[in-house]
């Protein structure tokens, strides 16, 4: 079995607390919510983050009534989650993609360019995140939320601070590649967040490359821990005659939303 290269992914959102909020989350409304950003204000890593710093904060009083010790802590708040991501931008060259299409506008039409037009890869990708990451919405007139998410991870924020060193240029003096921090703070919507680690889950999206003697039935069996799942695969992958998969067939295995009723 083989998953689907994950990558990271920085995707604008108006208003999390009414597009990603209610009593009762549902997993369609999650997918509306990414599927409906992903076309226009959404970024994707060229390379996965080098680090990733996750930081979490309790604040403390320290009264100083008569006859208390000074450092006696009594609990004040706790403070929002802070999500620092460092990542790299490379215009050379050299750097092989995989064979996963991409889903930002941005990279779908570097990627369409002839080589010599590779050179502007860094500073459009630049100007595409801060599109995502910084830009007024003019309808909300303020900065993006941003939903982040890579792996395991699910991230709902505001961005804090974005620095971009540039170490490399070429004889015009056009970057050729990038470093870039990030620095966000957490929106709390612990309801969105778990139905987005879900729906976003890479144990449940992945690529699988059918060998000898497998069907969908078996497949379904080991990926979600049902057989009953069979006729979601056919569908996704638009399969006639399901029960005799050709060995070599590339499968999609979609997220399945187990605690819908069957």
């Amino acid at each position: 079995m083989k998953n689907a290269i994950n990558k990271l992914r920085i995707v604008s959102l108006k208003d999390p607390t009414q597009q990603l909020s209610g009593g009762n989350l549902s997993f369609g409304q999650v997918a509306g919510v990414i599927a409906g950003n992903t076309t226009s204000r959404v970024f994707e890593a060229q390379i996965n983050p080098e680090q990733i710093s996750r930081a979490f904060k309790i604040n403390y009083k320290n009264p100083a009534e008569q006859g208390q010790n000074a450092d006696t802590n009594q609990f004040d708040y706790v403070a929002p989650e802070t999500l620092e991501l460092k990542f790299i931008l490379d215009g050379t060259g050299t750097v092989q993609q995989n064979d996963l299409p991409a889903i930002d506008a941005t990279s779908l039409v570097m990627s369409a360019l002839p080589q010599e037009a590779q050179t502007a890869y860094v500073t459009t990708k630049i100007a595409q995140l801060q599109s995502v990451v910084y830009d007024y919405f003019d309808e909300s007139h303020r900065t993006p939320f941003v939903l982040i998410t890579y792996g395991k991870l699910v991230f709902i924020g505001v961005l804090e601070d974005m620095t971009t060193n540039y170490n490399l240029f070429n004889p015009a003096g056009i970057p050729l590649r990038a470093e870039v921090t990030l620095k966000f703070k957490s929106q709390g919507l612990p309801k969105a967040q778990s139905a987005l680690l879900s729906f976003l889950s890479p144990d449940l999206t992945r690529h699988h490359q059918v060998v000898a003697g497998e069907n969908i039935l078996r497949i379904s069996q080991e990926v979600y821990e049902s057989d009953k799942y069979y006729l979601e695969i056919a569908k996704v992958n638009k399969l006639v005659n399901f029960r005799k998969v050709p060995s070599g067939t590339r499968l999609i295995l979609p997220p399945i939303d187990k605690s819908r009723p069957s």
